[in-house]
């Protein structure tokens, strides 16, 4: 991708830009697209399933309503009389969702009967056993009248002999009552007995009545409750289905109804369709825009500012780009190459006045090189006063050394000042190692002074010497306590230093006091202003300093004004 980036021109990454800029909108607008056809398609669930459930109340109620008929002919005493058939028929003409009706006895015979129904008999149906054997109502499947299809019912009598009063459902009747009902484009509705054989079907019921179910929708008969599922209808149309299976209906049947999945989500698509024809005019738009206003705002004001280069590579010192001040970061760049420009030719002017700064900072250099070297002289006055011996030797390189290093932190700080810390450590750093760590340095952040942190710097030398020789570095358990506080408040604050050691071997104070301890006791006080004392208990030598803060602090150093010796 860097590869690719790196040979495109600018108008092509302005382009590129434009597209990763409406890139979040073209996701956005994809979800919403999704997000619609997700919602509709859960919109067109709840209205099958709904309208599955207004048709199988509905055909609860017809079959009720042809089961009150039955239990309301069987209380009348006349069908059990000689004119039975006679009045049966009178029923039957007013009632056209039937039809007709019979009474049978246990054996199946018809005793009397009217209408298409027939006479029977009926003893090898199983709803006529059902009915007879329970004593109660019951529910037949699609039968092939002769005078028409129906779906018989049936209800069984006790008194005063057992008997069974039947009618059917018209079938005719019940696909009339569903054409009626006007189904939109691609809609369906299906009813089916508990076997699963089509009873009525609107569109088309000449072409699925009286025909099983396909054996792929099967399974929706068999569910245990109502629900949607999308499935190919015999007719080769994909539909969404709601459906409400023979248990979960009290007329124990099958009832779908179905929208064509094409014709519900047509206005969705068309939607669609639209939307993304709009998206992508708009994004086209975005494309020329940015290729017009690139060009104007982009690409000629940074040729400008490339002529403006060449011209001064060319030798042109007056070449500038003219290219008036808005608040764009090209006009910011133009006037940045414009002052640079003029600073080239300003810093021409100033190089004497340059060259007179070196020239002083070499004599101020020179200056502090023989302050260094007097000192230098004289700690080497003081460690050879009697003879130069291998031990006074080393011992000079190591106060040389320790010099040094509190020089590195003066050269850090451009010799003004230095870190308290870093001045501590650094002094302390030659005595210790990763396996063993014997100081324990607490205190609060300053910036001393460059003459304080080389008197404090070769004090700890002298104090680390002392103990690596005769006190507790020179054993593996000694251990040394370094902390400094201050006290008091400006301009009176005081700072104190405290340097303890201990588990070491016991101490013996020295008969005389050599260089190294006038150099901490005096030299160190002196230079601080304040008093020094070092101290040779036998648990551990010991060193306090008690000294004024405004003679240690650099000007960019101030004392807390709290006691920091908690």
């Amino acid at each position: 991708m860097l590869k690719i980036a790196r040979r495109m021109t600018l108008r092509q990454r302005l382009l590129a830009l434009v597209a990763v800029a409406i890139l979040p909108a073209i996701l956005g607008l994809a979800y919403l697209i999704a997000d619609g056809h997700r919602q509709r398609e859960r919109e067109i669930r709840d209205q099958v399933l709904r309208t599955s459930e207004t048709f199988a109340l509905e055909m609860e109620r017809i079959v009720t309503g042809a089961e009150a008929v039955l239990r309301a002919l069987a209380v009348t005493p006349v069908v059990r009389g000689p004119l039975c058939s006679e009045y049966l028929g009178q029923v039957d003409a007013t009632l056209p969702q039937l039809a007709g009706f019979a009474v049978a006895g246990p054996d199946g015979r018809t005793i009397c009967a009217a209408g298409a129904i027939g006479d029977g008999p009926f003893g090898d149906e199983s709803w006529f056993a059902e009915a007879l054997g329970r004593g109660a109502f019951a529910v037949g499947g699609y039968t092939a009248g002769a005078g028409g299809p129906f779906l018989p019912v049936a209800i069984s009598t006790e008194e005063p002999t057992p008997r069974v009063l039947v009618t059917g459902i018209d079938l005719d009747w019940l696909g009339a009552r569903l054409r009626e009902r006007n189904l939109s484009g691609g809609s369906v509705v299906a009813i089916a007995d508990g076997d699963g054989i089509i009873i009525a079907r609107e569109p088309g019921p000449e072409s699925f009545v009286g025909r099983p179910i396909s054996p792929a929708n099967m399974p929706l008969v068999r569910a245990e409750r109502p629900g949607t599922a999308e499935i190919l209808s015999p007719d080769g149309i994909a539909r969404i289905v709601g459906y409400q299976p023979p248990t979960a209906t009290g007329a124990g049947l099958y009832v779908a109804a179905g929208v064509s999945t094409q014709a519900a989500f047509a206005p969705v698509n068309a939607a669609t369709w639209r939307t993304l024809l709009l998206a992508g005019l708009g994004a086209l738009a975005a494309f020329l825009l940015a290729w017009y206003v690139g060009d104007r705002l982009f690409r000629r004001p940074l040729r400008r500012i490339l002529a403006t280069i060449a011209g001064w590579r060319a030798g042109d010192e007056t070449a500038r780009t003219g290219i008036a001040e808005d608040a764009s970061e090209i006009s910011e760049l133009a006037a940045a190459i414009d002052e640079y420009m003029d600073g080239i030719v300003r810093t021409r002017g100033e190089r004497a006045e340059a060259e007179d700064r070196r020239a002083l900072l070499l004599r101020e250099m020179n200056h502090r090189i023989k302050n260094m070297l007097a000192a230098v002289q004289a700690i080497a006055n003081q460690t050879f006063k009697d003879r130069a011996t291998p031990d006074s030797l080393r011992i000079f390189g190591s106060r040389l050394a320790a010099m040094a290093a509190a020089h590195d932190l003066l050269i850090s700080e451009n010799w003004e000042s230095a870190d308290l810390n870093q001045t501590v450590g650094a002094a302390l750093a030659p005595f210790g190692s990763d396996q063993r760590r014997p100081f324990t340095i607490d205190g609060p952040p300053a910036q001393i002074t460059a003459r304080a942190a080389l008197s404090l710097s070769m004090a700890l030398h002298e104090l680390c010497t002392n103990a690596a020789k005769y006190g507790a570095l020179s054993t593996p358990s000694g251990q040394v306590s370094v902390r400094w506080w201050f006290s008091g408040r400006e301009p009176g604050a005081r700072f104190h230093f405290s340097w303890s050691e201990h588990g070491g071997p016991p101490v013996v104070p020295p008969g005389r006091s050599g260089f190294g301890t006038r150099l901490i006791e005096t030299a160190l006080a002196g230079e601080l202003s304040g008093t020094a004392s070092l101290m040779y208990p036998e648990s551990g030598a010991t060193f306090t300093l008690d000294a004024d803060a405004a003679r240690l602090l650099s000007r960019d150093g101030t004392a807390p004004l709290e006691d920091t010796a908690a």
